[in-house]
């Protein structure tokens, strides 16, 4: 596991190259995963206007914990593991995330600093959308836009549901 200090000082995604893909195989690659079932193959081509794409090492970092930058990830191919500090400042692995999730929604939604980390555990394909490309896809396709902002409702009561479960078992009685 990276060091805090390798954490904070990592540049970010989007400090990475681009892929240049055509719309055509962005949408075939997302909609080869889970988090399309929601959109037409239509609408995944539009959507795909609005998303780069990167491909990166294991042990890249996307954000770190209290940044500011403001995108989502959805993980087309590969691993994510989400780190979050402890109260000590260390590293330490919360979860992993595989091909059809997204990370970093909450961002895009409210503008806020990371609530944690995330760092590719294998290599991989990621898609990003900035929150200007979501404030563009929202103003430009708004019934997407609506699908978009259901979807990430939907995961983020999801995450906020198994959260709550895990921490009544860490409640004292």
């Amino acid at each position: 596991m990276l060091s805090a200090q390798d954490l904070m000082d990592a540049p970010g995604l989007l400090a990475q190259a681009k892929e240049d893909l055509s719309i055509i195989e962005k949408s075939e690659l997302i909609d080869a995963t889970r988090w399309s079932v929601e959109f037409s193959f239509e609408q995944i081509k539009k959507l795909a206007r609005y998303m780069s794409t990167y491909t990166v090492a294991q042990d890249t970092v996307l954000f770190c914990e209290g940044q500011k930058a403001a995108y989502m990830v959805l993980i087309v191919k590969g691993r994510v593991d989400v780190i979050k500090f402890d109260s000590n400042r260390t590293p330490r692995k919360m979860t992993a995330l595989g091909p059809g999730k997204t990370i970093g929604e909450m961002s895009i939604i409210d503008g806020e600093p990371r609530s944690a980390s995330a760092v590719t555990g294998s290599d991989a394909i990621l898609f990003v959308m900035t929150a200007d490309q979501f404030n563009d896809l929202n103003q430009a396709l708004p019934g997407i836009g609506i699908t978009l902002v259901l979807k990430i409702a939907k995961q983020m009561s999801q995450y906020l549901r198994q959260t709550s479960g895990r921490l009544i078992d860490h409640l004292d009685g």
